[in-house]
């Protein structure tokens, strides 16, 4: 059986190396490469910090740089809270020294494109960050990106208070009009929305052992301890693993328990809603997860992780 053909488009922050750590440890995806945005960090950052995170585990992973801000902006100006959940570099301030890697000179968005013309169907692209590059991707071909077997985004909350504002998550509220642009368009995604990943929190006490590993596994520990301790304030609580449920749930839909499909769009503040027009149309365009089998992901994610850090 061949394997699952997979991208994965991040702001490279801790919860998207975990997710990216993720997509490594599954043998059965072939990793075509990662695509870099700004977000938790500047998009220059988030190329190094995913070929740091790809080194981590000696894999040698294309990476291609993307938008350097939204589309509702000149520049990107990073949250201040991110210093806090992320670290000043992203990844929990700790240091993985200088990448051997360099960044591809082909772009993020023609990247994406000329994989999705070479792999129709068999391509699953994960955007786990703002969504311009997914944007600039649909302004270029949209009906490329409508044959593209399998888009899940993490974004949005549809029954929860959002994180960035009381209705707004980070990633759709960093750039509301590169999101509006994605979700009125024609084509069809899945939406892992905070209403799932808040119910995937892991705590120190989870992922203790991997200190212990090898330096892989004390490495990706640190990163992600530092996470944990300072999303929700509390290690016994630990972090969300945001990003790396929607990668999970674009290589087997079956994590998420309720998929709820429907017709949404993107409101100025990040709001990701609904709207009459949209309400009674026969096709619906998005998949959202409303729940997650928490306790089979927690387990087959840290099962495969055991195995990539032992093997590192």
């Amino acid at each position: 059986m061949a394997k699952m053909k997979m991208i994965i488009d991040c702001d490279t922050g801790v919860d998207d190396a975990l997710a990216i750590s993720y997509i490594l440890s599954n043998p059965d995806i072939d990793f075509l490469g990662v695509t870099t945005t700004f977000g938790n960090v500047a998009v220059d950052v988030s190329v190094r910090n995913s070929l740091l995170i790809t080194e981590n585990y000696k894999k040698d992973i294309r990476v291609f740089r993307g938008a350097q801000h939204g589309w509702n902006t000149d520049e990107f100006i990073r949250c201040h809270d991110e210093d806090n959940v992320h670290g000043k570099n992203g990844i929990g301030d700790v240091d993985l020294g200088e990448p051997k890697g360099k960044v591809q000179e082909q772009s993020a968005v023609d990247f994406i494109l000329e994989s999705a013309e070479k792999y129709g169907k068999d391509l699953h692209l994960v955007f786990v960050g703002p969504l311009v590059n997914f944007a600039e991707c649909i302004k270029k071909n949209e009906e490329l990106m409508c044959n593209v077997g399998d888009i899940t985004i993490m974004g949005g909350a549809l029954t929860v208070q959002g994180n960035r504002n009381i209705y707004g998550e980070a990633n759709i509220a960093e750039d509301p009009v590169s999101a509006k642009y994605v979700f009125d368009s024609k084509v069809h995604f899945n939406i892992v929305p905070l209403d799932a990943t808040l119910k995937t929190l892991f705590k120190v006490s989870d992922i203790r052992h991997w200190k212990d590993m090898n330096e892989a596994g004390k490495n990706i520990y640190e990163i992600a301890r530092f996470y944990y301790v300072h999303e929700l304030q509390d290690e016994n609580i630990g972090g969300a693993m945001h990003d790396p449920l929607a990668a999970f749930a674009s290589y087997d839909p079956s994590i998420i328990t309720n998929w709820f499909a429907c017709n949404l769009t993107v409101e100025d503040t990040g709001r990701m809603i609904g709207t009459f027009e949209q309400l009674n149309l026969k096709e619906k365009r998005h998949r959202v997860a409303l729940d997650v089998d928490t306790k089979r992901f927690t387990e087959t994610y840290i099962s495969l992780m055991d195995e990539l850090i032992r093997n590192s």
